[in-house]
């Protein structure tokens, strides 16, 4: 029940957003997906040549317009080709019109998805979704934002964009 709530919801925020933006959250950044992946460690840098995986403490990615700010990103790299970004702490993804936070999120490079997990907030605007988990599908440019054991919980504003 809660599922088929958040899948409702998840619509609704997009057809309100298509009303107030124009664009659904992140949809602009399934053309960033295969586009260089720059890190940035203010914190320092760790390398496991064994494991094959790089930790960074005080991170920001950027792919194109899309910008993943964290306390902490682990790189895995096997064969020295990068396959998944794990951050955590403060996690803040941003495009050019949305905003996601969380205490986690997992980037699988090759199927260009994001994960966002542990209490999700996802604005775009003046609207604002509350969930648990957040994927995002950079190839599809869809995002479904659910909740477990509780509900989706959003503020939409009604109106027009100016120049629609």
């Amino acid at each position: 029940m809660n599922r088929l709530l958040a899948v409702a919801l998840t619509g609704a925020f997009a057809s309100g957003l298509a009303l107030a933006q124009s664009k659904t959250p992140f949809g602009d950044l399934g053309d960033d997906s295969d586009k260089p992946i720059r890190i940035f460690c203010d914190g320092g840098q760790e390398f496991d040549f064994n494991a094959e995986t790089s930790t960074c403490k005080v991170a920001r990615i950027e792919q194109g317009e899309m910008i993943l700010r964290a306390d902490t990103v682990l790189a895995e790299a096997p064969g020295s080709k990068l396959t998944r970004i794990t951050a955590s702490g403060d996690v803040i993804v941003t495009s050019k019109d949305a905003t996601a936070r969380a205490p986690k999120a997992v980037y699988e490079t090759e199927a260009r998805m994001i994960r966002l997990s542990g209490g999700v907030v996802l604005t775009q605007g003046g609207n604002t979704l509350r969930g648990t988990d957040l994927v995002v599908d950079l190839k599809a440019g869809t995002a479904v934002l659910t909740s477990t054991g509780g509900r989706v919980e959003g503020i939409l504003q009604p109106g027009d964009v100016k120049g629609q």
